[in-house]
């Protein structure tokens, strides 16, 4: 409602203006807009009792009193304006308990933590750190750890404790690529100036590293200290000795201005025969080379070795060719297929005389032997090259127990 402004006419009591009602009226509309406005229609709702300087009007719930303003109830848009104090004052951001005080400019968040008062930076910081001398830095026992540098000084410093020697908190100088290994406290290069080609030595009276000669007191320097053969070693006992280089068997060494030169002189193992696990005594056109358990012989005949073993007293069992992936059941006492002209052993060493190995023409313990072609043992090792004019069904047969016994088929 616009403000309603009271007619009184043109001159007193010309009977031009509002009537007492109308202008009654009008009072009433103007005072209600207002009390509807700053109150609840029936009473104001605001309050300046004990307002003070800078306060403003804040709702409490009930009525607008003065008071500060001390909490936002939105974000705060300073639109290109400042935050500041007056007369030098400070302006502290202090979050209750342990709440964190966090800055975020672009995409990066700035946090200093309410916990425990460190302040994470997640990029990258620049800020100088150069005090006028070196009394103007902060106090080594307030600030460790604190890194600085000094006008006119060329070396770093970092505020430190140092345990060695009871230094205690101080201010280390640092070393750079530009400094005097004179600067690090065990060495003196200052005392007596080095010279040139001269080294840093260790001098115990002083407990420092000062500069000297590199061959002080010595005539000579030995080139080796200790030397590890194969089996033995030796070490430089002065410093004229000489390490000699010894040929052993068959090895000769020759050493001609700068060059040692080492030889072979020994004879070359050029055979098989010179070979000390072989034997090839008797060896023809045509044979084959095996391996008997000692050493590697001829043979004849192609050769194929199996070795048996026991299943009790029930049965042989077969391990070698052709029983390399076949069950149990099919090693023992297996129907055996040999062929004429080919030798066959049978190394029964671990059975022994517990289970004795024999090739028969019938079946049984009282079966016939059969012998043609064989040697060796069949307690241990027996060896049976099939005639060309073997029966074409022979069987092996334990001596002692009937139940170890089997067929062998022979064929062409």
């Amino acid at each position: 409602m616009a403000k309603q402004l009271i007619g009184i006419g043109n001159n007193a009591n010309d009977n031009t203006g509002d009537t007492l009602r109308d202008g009654g009226d009008k009072i009433n509309d103007n005072f209600n807009e207002l009390y509807s406005a700053v109150g609840n229609g029936v009473a104001t709702q605001l309050s300046v009792a004990n307002a003070g300087t800078g306060q403003v009007l804040r709702y409490d719930g009930t009525t607008f009193v003065a008071s500060d303003y001390s909490a936002l109830t939105s974000n705060l848009d300073v639109s290109g304006q400042s935050i500041i104090s007056s007369s030098n004052g400070n302006i502290p951001i202090a979050p209750q308990g342990t709440g964190n005080f966090t800055v975020t400019a672009g995409s990066i968040t700035s946090t200093f933590s309410g916990t425990d008062g460190s302040i994470d930076f997640p990029t990258l910081v620049k800020y100088k750190n150069e005090w006028a001398n070196l009394g103007a830095a902060p106090a080594a026992a307030t600030y460790p750890g604190y890194f600085f540098i000094v006008d006119g000084d060329d070396n770093p410093y970092v505020n430190i404790n140092i345990t060695a020697g009871g230094v205690g908190d101080t201010r280390a100088t640092l070393l750079t690529e530009y400094s005097s290994i004179g600067l690090l406290s065990d060495v003196d290069v200052t005392t007596t100036a080095p010279t040139n080609n001269q080294v840093l030595k260790w001098n115990t009276s002083s407990s420092k590293w000062l500069p000297a000669d590199d061959d002080a007191g010595l005539g000579s320097v030995n080139l080796f200290a200790t030397v590890a053969g194969d089996t033995g070693s030796t070490t430089a006992n002065s410093q004229s000795d000489t390490l000699t280089i010894a040929g052993g068997t068959g090895i000769e060494t020759t050493v001609v201005g700068d060059t040692l030169t080492i030889d072979f002189n020994a004879t070359l193992t050029t055979t098989f025969a010179d070979l000390t696990d072989t034997n090839t005594t008797n060896i023809a056109e045509g044979n084959s080379l095996f391996y008997n358990g000692t050493q590697v012989v001829p043979a004849a005949s192609p050769v194929i070795w199996w070795n048996l073993g026991a299943n009790g007293s029930a049965s042989y069992t077969f391990d070698g060719p052709g029983f390399e992936d076949s069950i149990q059941a099919n090693k023992e006492d297996p129907v055996l297929w040999l062929h004429r002209g080919f030798t066959y052993v049978f190394d029964n060493t671990t059975n022994g005389g517990n289970h004795p190995f024999r090739i028969q023409n019938t079946q049984g313990l009282q079966g016939t032997p059969y012998t043609d072609g064989q040697s060796g043992s069949g307690s241990s090792v027996l060896y049976f090259t099939v005639p060309f004019d073997a029966p074409s069904t022979l069987y092996y047969q334990c001596t002692i127990h009937a139940l170890m016994n089997g067929t062998i088929n022979i064929v062409t």
